[in-house]
């Protein structure tokens, strides 16, 4: 089902119909089916009654006796066949959706990830989608096989009793249905709180987890027991609410009042001689087998209710209009990845943000150069290689390479040529060999330890009980930051970007593994465009060009020769560098 013909959250839910419309049909028919096999015992019974009465224990009694026991059998194969099939289409409905979802969430902008919480997403992935499938099954398909219960009840009781107690049971159903579609509405706001309680949940229990060692450092144990506390009571509290209405339910009265009136009337008749006493007893059978059915009908329409919530919530993250959306580009420009990156005036504002991340961006950027980026925390330096990247695109101004703007060329393509190894590295659970090659699967075995090696990580791969192939915790906990970053390098070299990004990744390397990388990243860097964001005095002297942001402006661009002579904040910040007194003693630096 694509997504693009979904109107609204009530598409999304009832395009269940349109998937699988055989099976779906052969479902429907079984349930006409089991709602005639529920209701032949009681009529069977009826008869067996009057012929009881009227001619003793014949074998025509003992044949719908035996009638009774046949149909309950055949009640039941028929009704497991319907369940089964219908449960299927669920399920798969189900996996559809949740595939769907997630394949939209991925492919919206990580503007929508900022606008977004990542747990709030992940609840409704998995427990909104699930409430979405109860909404099917047991919910749609329970008041499906009631209505058509319901219909086959009037339409018995019209043939056995006549016209006033069929529109009398017509009637008292009616009221039945308004009163459980008022109770399931009266309830459903809560199933909404509930559900983002539920989310809330979700969203703390899963800090408290990532940063159980931060909880533990700090001995904040108590108090983050006391933060979900405080949130389960909420959740608690709701449930009981929902229960409390759930439990003082109008309609089960109305049922009650229906089959006593029903009753009332047939034992009048009975007396009058106008009935017998086998009619009598088919009604007040059919009745009771109806109203059992119909005890768990109020549930059904809290499911429903529920998961029509639901798909209109998902549908808004599914359908989110993204602000600065990609261009649809037929034909992919060809582009010289090694020519000239050009900056025209580039503003750029996060979401919710007043004051821009970037401003007013004008630069040109050689090609196959070493550039290197520095300034203060805030000051725009990851933004800018997020645009880069195009994670994001900026609201004023202009991106080219070689002469092409930025917006003309799909995501896709330019995240084919530039790669980057970022500040927070993120790790995959998985295997140190599925970690590196996840920028290229189709790598080789020869592929991947020569982009280990070339990251200086080989050395301490090696040294691991099961080599590529160990497994690392969750965002590679088991490894040290210096590690981690070598792995992330190493990913970046396998792609074999025609620009590379460094976002300060040799923060967490001691200087023995960083001079070894240093090496390595020189030999990688020598045929490719590579824009480092760095506090590192060695990159600075070997750039070809430095640029200094302070408050998302370019402050000054330019060689170290030429900003060390000009630019007061340059030689501020280089003299605040760690390895400029040692480089000054020994005379390196000019």
């Amino acid at each position: 089902m694509n997504q693009a013909t979904y109107k609204n959250g009530r598409a999304l839910f009832f395009s269940f119909f349109q998937r699988d419309r055989l099976r779906l049909l052969w479902s429907l028919i079984l349930m006409v089916l089991s709602s005639v096999a529920t209701l032949i015992p009681a009529v069977l019974v009826g008869i067996a009654i009057d012929e009881l009465t009227q001619n003793g224990f014949s074998s025509t009694f003992i044949i719908l006796s035996t009638g009774v026991i046949g149909a309950g059998i055949v009640f039941y194969v028929i009704t497991f066949l319907g369940l089964y099939s219908f449960m299927t289409i669920a399920f798969r409905f189900e996996r559809d959706i949740r595939q769907e979802f997630f394949d939209k969430i991925q492919s919206h902008s990580l503007t929508f990830h900022d606008e977004n919480n990542s747990s709030h997403l992940l609840s409704m992935g998995m427990t909104e989608i699930s409430q979405m499938r109860q909404g099917i099954m047991p919910g749609l398909r329970g008041i499906l096989q009631n209505l058509f219960s319901v219909i086959i009840m009037i339409i018995t009781i019209y043939a056995i009793a006549g016209r006033e107690m069929a529109l009398a049971t017509l009637a008292g159903f009616i009221l039945y249905y308004y009163f459980a579609l008022y109770q399931a509405r009266k309830i459903n706001p809560i199933r909404m709180e509930l559900a983002n309680t539920a989310g809330e949940m979700t969203e703390q229990s899963q800090e408290i987890f990532r940063g159980i060692e931060v909880v533990r450092s700090f001995r904040g144990e108590l108090r983050e027991f006391l933060r979900f506390k405080t949130i389960s009571e909420k959740y608690s509290r709701l449930g009981i609410k929902e229960g409390q209405i759930a439990a003082f339910y109008l309609p089960d009265l109305i049922l009650l009042l229906l089959t006593a009136i029903l009753f009332g009337v047939s034992l009048f008749q009975v007396t009058e001689g106008t009935m017998t006493v086998g009619t009598m007893i088919q009604i007040l059978g059919l009745l009771i087998t109806l109203q059992l059915s119909s005890m768990m009908l109020p549930q059904m329409f809290l499911f429903l209710n529920a998961a029509i919530t639901n798909a209109n919530r998902l549908w808004e993250k599914m359908h989110w209009q993204d602000p600065q959306p990609d261009k649809e580009v037929e034909i992919i420009p060809q582009i010289n990845w090694e020519s000239y990156i050009v900056f025209e005036n580039v503003t750029f504002y996060y979401t919710g943000s007043e004051r821009p991340a970037l401003a007013n961006i004008s630069l040109i950027i050689p090609k196959k150069s070493k550039i290197a980026i520095i300034g203060g925390p805030g000051s725009g330096k990851s933004t800018f290689l997020k645009l880069l990247l195009q994670l994001y695109l900026p609201q004023e101004g202009r991106i080219l390479i070689d002469g092409v703007d930025y917006t003309d060329i799909p995501a896709s393509e330019v995240r084919k040529h530039v790669s980057r190894v970022e500040q927070e590295i993120f790790l995959f659970s998985g295997t140190i060999r599925e970690n590196i090659s996840f920028a290229n699967p189709d790598a080789t075995e020869e592929e991947i330890i020569r982009a280990a090696t070339a990251a200086q990580a080989m050395e301490f791969i090696e040294k691991l009980p099961q080599g590529l192939d160990t497994v690392i915790g969750e965002r590679g906990v088991d490894l040290s930051g210096g590690q981690r970053q070598r792995l992330a390098i190493a990913r970046a070299i396998l792609a074999n970007p025609d620009i590379l990004l460094l976002d300060d990744s040799a923060s967490a390397l001691d200087s023995k593994t960083e001079e070894l990388l240093r090496k390595a990243l020189d030999n990688l860097s020598a045929d490719r465009l590579t824009i480092v964001v760095t506090q590192r005095l060695r990159t600075l002297l070997d750039a070809d060009k430095i640029i200094i942001f302070k408050k998302g402006r370019v402050l000054d661009y330019g060689n170290h020769r030429e900003l060390i002579g000009r630019c007061a904040e340059y030689q501020r910040i280089f003299e605040l560098l760690p390895e400029t007194e040692k480089a000054l003693a020994k005379g390196g630096i000019v």
